[in-house]
């Protein structure tokens, strides 16, 4: 599944969902989803074999850029995200039509380089995730075909620069940051981006302190190197929640965490960052420390540099100046960090091999301009 923008999804015809509000172009299933992607809750949006069965003058959307918009419209009215399955002739056709729209300089083996890219991360990271994979399914692969023919027979649409203005916010943080790094447009969209993708990456490492607090604190050892109030067990295991003790209150706290339990990273809904507090982060940065010294599965946090260090850049939520953004991305390229703050290897709308190879040439704007989206 590769991210467009905003809630607007792009899938091979071999995970249909029914479930998603969706379009399907297939050959083989834009006809028969008429009937069976009907029959669900989610909505069929539209259907065809081939794009031109979808768009064209009089056809149901008039150009392939109001086909996006109007999809677009649609998920946010609705707040749902929308998936466009395809099947292989139509995904090249689709997603040269993308680039070619949304790329301010456009260029063939660039461009290429960028879709293998997405459909090896996928392969690697997502796929699993969508649909379950045995050895019957491994045929199933999403191949370019006919791709320089595509390329070459596929205009820029006239009205690319109003498509781009009018969705730009929602656009993939790779392409916001070339084209930032490429000529410093589109900066207050990056930094949007940045500190929402940040958010999720953050609370999940949040919550795998949480979970080791929560996990061992039974552990007379454990219980004692933190200091808490006193020893718990079974006996009395749920005294827990009313520890003042340093480390007890920087995990059941309300000021920050809006739930006391366990809980799935969200981008901003479990923690409120506004509130944790330069004396937080260096509790949870000891924390980080007495964990990894005791439990070797945690060390790796201490012994490479890794996630704590993105604690440093939690003012961002504050106070997002220009300079931070510049400090942010300087320390990002030194790639110091096991997984990175804003293109996390969990982030299905980033791919981190993309944004990895943009910092690795941040200084080379004929390289960052073919990525432009200004």
């Amino acid at each position: 599944m590769f991210h467009l923008f905003k809630k607007i999804y792009l899938a091979h015809e071999n995970i249909i969902d029914v479930n998603f509000d969706r379009v399907v172009i297939s050959q083989a299933n834009g006809e028969a989803a008429r009937d069976y992607l009907q029959a669900h809750h989610a909505q069929l949006l539209s259907y065809g074999q081939s794009m031109p069965d979808l768009i064209g003058d009089g056809k149901t959307y008039s150009s392939f850029t109001n086909m996006l918009d109007t999809l677009a419209t649609k998920s946010n009215e609705t707040g749902k995200r929308i998936v466009i399955y395809v099947d292989n002739n139509n995904f090249t056709k689709f997603i040269v039509n993308w680039y070619k729209t949304v790329l301010a300089n456009p260029d063939e083996t660039a461009t290429l380089n960028l879709i293998n890219s997405n459909i090896f991360k996928y392969k690697v990271f997502n796929r699993g995730r969508f649909v379950r994979v045995t050895e019957g399914s491994l045929g199933s692969q999403i191949t370019l075909q006919d791709y320089s023919t595509e390329w070459a027979n596929t205009s820029v649409p006239s009205d690319r620069n109003t498509f781009v203005t009018n969705h730009k916010s929602g656009f993939n943080v790779e392409l916001l940051l070339a084209t930032y790094l490429n000529n410093g447009n589109e900066k207050t969209e990056l930094k949007n981006i940045i500190q929402t993708l940040m958010k999720k990456d953050l609370e999940k490492y949040l919550f795998e302190l949480k979970e080791i607090f929560f996990v061992h604190y039974l552990n007379s050892s454990f219980a004692t190197k933190l200091n808490l109030a006193k020893s718990y067990n079974l006996d009395n295991q749920s005294d827990i929640m009313d520890d003042t003790t340093t480390y007890a209150e920087l995990f059941l706290n309300k000021r920050f965490w809006k739930y006391e339990y366990m809980n799935t990273a969200s981008t901003g809904e479990n923690v409120d960052f506004t509130e944790i507090t330069s004396t937080d982060v260096t509790n949870l940065k000891e924390f980080t420390t007495i964990s990894g010294s005791s439990w070797s599965e945690e060390n790796v946090y201490t012994q490479i540099k890794s996630d704590v260090n993105k604690l440093d850049f939690l003012d961002i939520y504050t106070d997002f100046t220009d300079q931070r953004l510049t400090d942010l991305l300087d320390a990002e390229a030194t790639f110091e960090n096991a997984a990175g703050s804003f293109f996390s290897i969990d982030l299905e709308t980033v791919n981190h091999y993309f944004v990895q190879t943009i910092l690795e040439n941040k200084e080379d704007n004929t390289y960052l301009a073919k990525y432009s989206i200004s």
